[in-house]
C-alpha cells in the first residue's frame, strides 16, 4: 500500500528521535530503510548544529550550524539570523532522497526530515520531498517530519500521491510502528 505518515511536533518535540527508533526497528524486521534524518548535535554551544544522516549509507554530513560558525560561501543563511545551512548538505540530502524515491516499493520505508520553512519556499530538500511523494505511486511507505504549522501544507503536497495519509504527533513510536505495519 502506498502510505505516508506526517510525523509532527515542535522543535525538540521528539520527531527525529521517534523516527530513528522506528528506522532501526524496521531494519531489524527486514525492511529496507532509506532517506534522511537530521541529528541534533549539542557541543556546549548556545545553539546546536544538525548533521544529516543518510539512512541507506549511515554517512553523517554537516547540514546546519550556528551563524557565527559560518566561514565561507558554502554556508547560506536563507535569511535566518541564528543558523546557516550547508549547500553541500542539501545537495547530499536531495541525492539520498532521489535514490530513495527510485527504490520506493513495498517493503521500503523512506524517512524525510524535515519539511520546513525552506521547503515551503521550494529550497532546502524540497526537490527530494517531491520526488519521494511522487514515487509513492509505486508502493512503499514514507514518513515525513515537520513542525506543527507545516502539517496542512504537507498534506496538500501528498494529496493524490499516497493512498492513505496519516498524521501523528511525535513521541509515540509504537503508534508509528503500527501505522507503518498497516501500510
Amino acid at each position: 500500500m502506498r502510505c505516508a505518515v506526517i510525523l509532527y511536533g515542535p522543535i525538540g518535540g521528539g520527531k527525529t528521535t521517534t523516527a530513528f527508533a522506528i528506522a532501526e526497528r524496521a531494519r531489524s524486521e527486514g525492511l529496507k530503510v532509506m532517506g534522511v534524518l537530521s541529528r541534533r548535535v549539542i557541543e556546549g554551544e548556545t545553539f546546536p548544529r544538525y548533521d544529516l544522516v543518510d539512512l541507506e549509507t549511515g554517512d553523517a554530513i554537516p547540514l546546519v550550524k550556528p551563524a557565527e560558525k559560518a566561514q565561507n560561501e558554502e554556508w547560506e543563511t536563507h535569511g535566518n539570523p541564528v543558523f546557516t545551512f550547508s549547500k553541500h548538505g542539501f545537495e547530499q540530502a536531495n541525492l539520498a532522497l532521489h535514490r530513495a524515491a527510485e527504490s520506493l516499493r513495498d517493503g521500503v520505508i523512506v524517512f524525510v526530515d524535515e519539511y520546513g520553512r525552506l521547503e515551503s519556499k521550494g529550497t532546502g530538500i524540497y526537490v527530494g520531498v517531491v520526488k519521494v511523494a511522487k514515487a509513492l505511486r509505486f508502493g512503499g511507505s514514507a514518513v515525513f517530519l515537520c513542525r506543527n504549522e507545516k502539517v496542512e501544507e504537507l498534506k496538500a503536497l501528498l494529496n493524490g500521491k499516497a493512498q492513505r495519509i496519516f498524521t501523528l504527533e511525535a513521541g509515540d513510536p509504537e503508534t508509528l510502528w503500527r501505522l507503518l505495519q498497516g501500510c
